[in-house]
């Protein structure tokens, strides 16, 4: 059986027993690039942690004759992971990934998130993940390799009270074969900055600003990319 719809059955089964359900409807725009992006994330959770999602990315573009109807799949990813509280303020969440995409073909994912609330209304999140493209490239020499890279998360996350929360996202790609971004460099960063509002037990939207230096190239010059995202999370 295909991977992939493997994991598909896993989660389905889990859906049916989920003690928390939640759907993520969010619309991205890059500045830089021209275009939107929707993404529907489906995730659920046991009483016992363990929980997945499944993620489905639509790619579309702002370019003249090119509206938001102009919609393209562009990515599936599935998740399973598992909740480990160590104590009152820390809690660990192993998890693998399986990508399906549309650019890169199959990634496998593995990771591990670290959740810390060191104050009452603070916590700190780091996440560390290995991601390999199951696809061959060429590399940088000319030869065949695969392209993976590890992806570091940092979140400082405040809650204003009891309905807005606030944070601030550090991401770090390093490229661990003979590979470069479009720095030329083999490290990509990105910083983020949102804020989510619980209107009722049922809707929380919330808003991101990203900055993403030295992102593409565009007109054959180097330049940042600015990325905004507004969306709401649906809980069942």
């Amino acid at each position: 059986m295909n991977k992939k719809y493997l994991l598909a059955t896993v989660l389905a089964a889990l859906a049916l027993n989920a003690q928390a359900a939640s759907l993520d409807v969010r619309g991205q725009y890059r500045t830089e690039q021209e275009k939107y992006e929707t993404r529907y994330l489906l995730s659920h959770e046991l009483s016992n942690g363990i929980g997945g999602g499944v993620e489905y990315v639509v790619d579309h573009t702002s370019k003249a004759g090119e509206g938001l109807d102009q919609a393209r799949w562009k990515e599936t990813e599935f998740e399973l992971y598992y909740k480990y509280k160590l104590n009152d303020t820390v809690t660990l969440l192993p998890s693998v990934l399986f990508q399906d995409s549309k650019s890169s073909g199959d990634i496998a994912k593995v990771g591990l998130r670290a959740n810390w609330a060191f104050a009452p209304t603070w916590r700190l999140d780091g996440r560390l993940r290995y991601e390999h493209k199951t696809r061959d490239t060429k590399d940088l020499s000319k030869k065949w390799d695969n392209d993976d890279t590890t992806r570091t998360d940092l979140w400082l996350r405040k809650s204003v009270n009891t309905e807005i929360d606030t944070y601030y996202n550090f991401r770090w790609d390093h490229k661990l074969a003979d590979y470069a971004y479009p720095d030329k460099s083999e490290d990509l960063f990105e910083h983020n900055v949102g804020a989510t509002y619980k209107l009722n037990k049922t809707f929380r939207p919330y808003a991101e600003f990203g900055y993403l230096p030295d992102a593409l190239v565009k007109n054959k010059k180097l330049t940042d990319d600015w990325r905004i995202r507004v969306g709401t999370t649906i809980n069942f």
